[in-house]
């Protein structure tokens, strides 16, 4: 696993507490840290533009990246190749999830990643090529920047993690 972090960054700085921490109890999990601010030619090789993000790395190729703060159980379950298992809002209803994306947006590959990774099945709309899509999510939420998230019917701007885990009922 490789943590990039910058020590500008609150997050990036939390981040390495809790891996800190999570590398005590597990020594034998190889853990690296990049300062990205000082170390400048390696984020880019593996696409790294924000920070905190923790790359795991499977037979020397880029697996996983984890983005901002998780918790020593989640870096566990990634750990182990559990996933999380999300529950639908009621019996028999089905989960809806629209993920509204741009063409020049890394945190919506992102949250697409997130979401197959935990088996979610979403339809996505590209406000790029969709103007009336770009107005009805303006409508709705206010903003304009993607990616933007509707789960059934809960908007979710931006990437945020444990507001999606909360509307897809996934546990952490």
């Amino acid at each position: 696993m490789i943590l990039f972090y910058t020590d500008s960054s609150e997050k990036s700085k939390q981040a390495l507490i809790v891996l800190d921490s999570f590398h005590e109890k597990h020594p034998d999990v190889g853990l690296f840290r990049v300062n990205a601010s000082k170390v400048k030619d390696i984020h880019p090789i593996y696409g790294i533009d924000s920070v905190p993000t923790l790359l795991t790395l499977r037979k020397g190729q880029p697996a996983e990246y984890i983005l901002g703060i998780q918790s020593e159980d989640d870096y566990s379950r990634l750990l182990s190749g559990t996933k999380h298992v999300a529950k639908k809002e009621g019996k028999g209803q089905r989960l809806k999830v629209l993920v509204y994306t741009s063409d020049s947006c890394p945190w919506c590959g992102r949250a697409k990643s997130y979401l197959r990774k935990n088996s979610i099945p979403f339809t996505e709309v590209n406000v790029s090529r969709n103007s009336s899509a770009a107005q009805d999510i303006f409508r709705r939420s206010g903003q304009m920047g993607t990616p933007q998230i509707n789960i059934n019917g809960h908007i979710v701007v931006g990437f945020d993690q444990p507001k999606i885990d909360r509307f897809l009922g996934i546990k952490g």
